[in-house]
């Protein structure tokens, strides 16, 4: 694999914090789009709502999807978020 290459297997269940440190909640699930052949990520579900979105007993609100565009790390056992209050924000 390339450094660029990440497992979605490991995204999930991942802790999301802000780049302050503010828990923003975990991650339930990834949304991927195809484009030109290839696979992207597009957003995360994450936060309470998510596992309930993930097992498809609600539909995703705008506060659930965490645009890939926002993910400024990927730790071993965290994600860092841009910004304090996104939670959720449109892919």
């Amino acid at each position: 694999m390339s450094a660029g290459v990440i497992k979605l297997s490991r995204l999930l269940e991942l802790r999301v914090e802000a780049e302050d440190g503010t828990p923003v909640g975990r991650v339930h699930d990834v949304r991927v789009r195809r484009v030109d052949g290839r696979y992207e990520v597009e957003g995360l579900i994450v936060g309470p709502r998510g596992l309930l979105v993930r097992l498809g007993w609600r539909r995703a609100r705008q506060r659930d999807v965490l645009a890939w565009k926002d993910v400024m790390a990927v730790d071993p056992d965290r994600l860092v978020v841009r910004r304090a209050n996104s939670s959720a924000r449109r892919m």
